[in-house]
């Protein structure tokens, strides 16, 4: 990993800052084909879209990101929890906040990586 990895916020060091479930919830948002198709590839097309138009805002993705991931949290829960777990209590907005950062920042890195390109 380069040293605009970590600036960017990838790798070991920015998981090792982030809360368990936040990495929990990004891992399966990143590796399920299912929830990647349905909620974070559209995401990441309007925030391509935006960034290239040059009017991309840094806030308005990370909440873009954390409505995306709802639904992803809802799939992990019906998939790996029992019956009594909640969205809410396992996954509360400050995780979905933390974990839409880390796919913000990913967004970030893979954009000014590639040169504007994808």
């Amino acid at each position: 990993m380069s040293r605009s990895d970590f600036q960017y916020g990838l790798g070991s060091e920015a998981e090792a800052k982030m809360s368990h479930e936040a990495v929990e919830l990004a891992l399966y948002a990143e590796n399920d084909y299912g929830a990647y198709k349905a909620w974070i590839l559209p995401m990441l097309r309007a925030c391509k879209k935006h960034y290239d138009r040059g009017n991309g805002d840094y806030e308005r993705m990370i909440a873009g990101f954390q409505r995306a991931l709802l639904p992803v949290a809802r799939q992990y829960v019906l998939e790996h929890c029992g019956m009594t777990d909640s969205v809410r209590s396992l996954f509360p907005p400050s995780v979905r906040k933390e974990a839409a950062t880390h796919l913000a920042d990913y967004f970030l890195a893979e954009y000014h990586a590639n040169g504007g390109g994808w």
